[in-house]
């Protein structure tokens, strides 16, 4: 079957006597001459004149081993033709008869000749007002970028438009000039947003679908991965076009954009922005980023305050409670308070945040409850980390009596623990179970304790008027209270019928205690006279001390000069005495045994010693040094730790040499 068969009309040369055919050429021979002819547009390509001298040749043969060879003989002579790159012009006789696809076919891969195919092809589509497949050709050309674009925008053509800047772009690749991939990702986006904008103003059905369609396709570009990876590469063009959707007011998709760039924060902003404060919450949950949770928590409590704590209690310690007390700090209404209130409590209990920051703020919380049982609770259970004297204040100015009761009985200030039980709870049940906590904290302090029960005493006899009562104090087992102690709180004339019998007990007892006092005084005489007498027999007493004795210090006889003797048999040198005790006393001690031996030594004669000053130096040195033996005193258990051979390697080896 023949195909694609045309004639080639024969030329002024005349008939051929021998036609041969090659792939791309028709090959004639004449008698004088031979021609190739292009068997694409049947154009004459070659003449070569022949030598009529040996003959006339009318014959063409192919080498049938050679293609791209063939002869022609004559009777005296061959010759021999050889083809050579004959396709390479093919490419453009297909160009030319606008046969695109088998002009790239024999354009070898040659990127200009590809360049030339695609341009000149794609001028074809555009007379054609083919705008489409246009601007796919055109964009694969080498041809001006501005050219091509300025070429769709006169005729109007957005869609061939967009077209050609998506194959661009797509022809570009990530390895090309980054600001020509930015440019043309914004110039793209900004005909979306244009197509959208318009779509939008349009109300009927097929509009709808349509604008469905266009918005699915804008977020199908700015998810490929080489606009994205580009865009985050470049932040001014994230800002750019994040403007731009801004500029048209598409909010949807100014969200879907800052989702997509991982711009979280924007996404949130948006969410709140358009008051839907749940999306906002919940892309915080999923980002998971603390310092958002910081920055956007006070809106969102502001809102939907219970959801915003389920979120936050999911995030356990993860959050810094601390830094989240701005945003509970501005709560106004009854289920923001209570809410914050919740989080705190599993911040303190569940978390076991020992923070004093968070106690006291869900302290504050606890006082403008209007069940106080809840304050003192809380107080219970976490009073080493809560700062007392800003509870204290904070419940006074919210008239907390029973919970400021609480925190001074905690601080140790009973007094002012009852008096305000008294005074503003009018609560004689709270003031007894606080001196009750006290005596049991202080049960030596006897006169603290027995104040607190004397305030509530006079409170009951002078408010209460209250008999029965105050003799229930009396009559308490400790006994703290006794009926003298509350008679100068009852009026002048008063019925004793209700404590005569307490007034008869207390006056057995005060009898009691007097022959108790006489038989102790009676006691007390009779051991001071015994220690008189000791006293008096102790300066009468004498030893004997024989010659032969010596110093237990420096072992010299001991009555070569003046001594001390010990009633537990030591004797002693009053010099060595004095240079061996001194390194036990004080400085100032010391300085002072010093002092009054060189006294002494001064004073020696006769007539010297009996005066005062010898005396009173005398008797002032025997308080010190002879107040204990030095042997059997407390002076040796001072020395216990002390070792028997000394530190120092030079006095040790002279030690040893003295014992050897």
């Amino acid at each position: 079957v023949l195909s694609g068969n045309k004639i080639i009309p024969f030329t002024d040369k005349g008939i051929p006597c021998a036609i041969g055919v090659s792939e791309f050429h028709l090959l004639l021979l004449y008698d004088n001459g031979f021609e190739a002819r292009s068997l694409i547009n049947g154009k004459n390509v070659h003449y070569e004149p022949l030598r009529t001298s040996s003959g006339s040749y009318n014959t063409i043969a192919m080498d049938t081993m050679n293609p791209f060879k063939f002869f022609s003989y004559a009777k005296q002579s061959i010759i021999r033709f050889k083809i050579h790159k004959e396709d390479r012009h093919v490419w453009r006789l297909f160009m030319q008869l606008r046969k695109f696809q088998d002009a790239e076919k024999y354009a070898n891969g040659d990127q200009a000749k590809l360049f030339e195919i695609a341009s000149e092809e794609g001028d074809y589509y555009f007379e054609k007002k083919l705008y489409d497949d246009a601007a796919q050709t055109y964009a694969l050309s080498n041809r001006s970028f501005e050219e091509i674009a300025l070429k769709f925008i006169n005729e109007g053509t957005n869609a061939a438009l967009m077209n050609f800047l998506k194959t661009k772009l797509e022809s570009l690749g990530s390895a090309s000039n980054p600001t020509q991939i930015c440019m043309l990702v914004v110039w793209i986006v900004e005909i979306y947003l244009s197509n959208i904008s318009s779509l939008e103003k349009q109300a009927s059905d097929d509009d709808l679908d349509e604008l469905q369609t266009t918005r699915a396709d804008l977020r199908n570009f700015l998810g490929g991965e080489l606009v994205v990876r580009s865009i985050k590469k470049n932040k001014p063009i994230m800002k750019v076009i994040r403007e731009m959707m801004a500029s048209y007011g598409d909010t949807s998709d100014m969200i879907f954009f800052a989702d997509l760039m991982e711009d979280i924060e924007k996404v949130i902003m948006h969410h709140i922005h358009d008051q839907q404060y749940t999306s906002a919450l919940n892309t915080l949950r999923k980002k998971r980023s603390p310092e958002l949770f910081y920055k956007y928590t006070p809106t969102l409590m502001k809102y939907i305050p219970r959801d915003t704590v389920n979120v936050l209690e999911q995030f356990g310690r993860s959050l810094d409670p601390q830094k989240l007390l701005p945003s509970f700090i501005h709560c106004k209404t009854t289920d923001q308070k209570d809410q914050a209130l919740r989080y705190l409590e599993f911040v303190i209990f569940q978390n076991k945040c020992k923070d004093e920051a968070i106690h006291n703020f869900l302290l504050s919380l606890f006082v403008q409850q209007d069940d106080e049982r809840l304050l003192i609770d809380f107080l219970r259970k976490t009073d080493a980390n809560v700062d007392r004297k800003y509870a204290l204040r904070l419940c006074s100015e919210h008239r907390k009596w029973k919970a400021c009761c609480y925190i001074y009985t905690k601080m140790g200030l009973y007094e002012e623990a009852v008096k305000l039980a008294l005074t503003k709870l009018y609560d004689v049940k709270e003031a007894e179970d606080t001196a009750s906590f006290a005596q049991d904290c202080s049960p030596d302090d006897h006169e603290m304790i027995k104040k607190l029960w004397l305030m509530i005493a006079r409170h009951v006899v002078e408010k209460e008027e209250d008999i029965k009562h105050v003799m229930d104090f009396i009559n308490r087992g400790d006994q703290v209270l006794k009926i003298e102690d509350i008679l100068p709180f009852f009026k002048d004339f008063f019925y004793i019928k209700d404590f005569k019998e307490a007034i008869c007990k207390s006056l057995e007892i005060y009898n009691l205690n007097i022959n108790q006092l006489n038989d102790d005084m009676k006691d007390a005489t009779e051991s001071a006279e015994r220690i008189h007498n000791d006293i008096s027999n102790l300066k009468r007493k004498n030893c004997v001390v024989e010659a032969c004795k010596k110093c237990y210090l420096c072992d010299i006889p001991l009555l070569t000069r003046s001594f001390y003797v010990f009633p537990c048999s030591h004797m002693f040198h009053t010099s060595c005495l004095v240079k061996e005790i001194t390194q036990y006393l004080s400085k100032r001690k010391s300085e002072e045994v010093s002092k009054l031996y060189k006294i002494l030594l001064n004073l020696k004669d006769e007539e010297q010693t009996r005066t005062d000053r010898y005396r009173n130096s005398k008797s002032a040195l025997d308080d010190i040094i002879a107040e204990e033996c030095l042997m059997c005193g407390e002076y040796m258990i001072q020395t216990i730790d002390t070792p028997f051979l000394p530190s120092e390697e030079e006095e040790y080896e002279q030690l040893k040499q003295e014992w050897a």
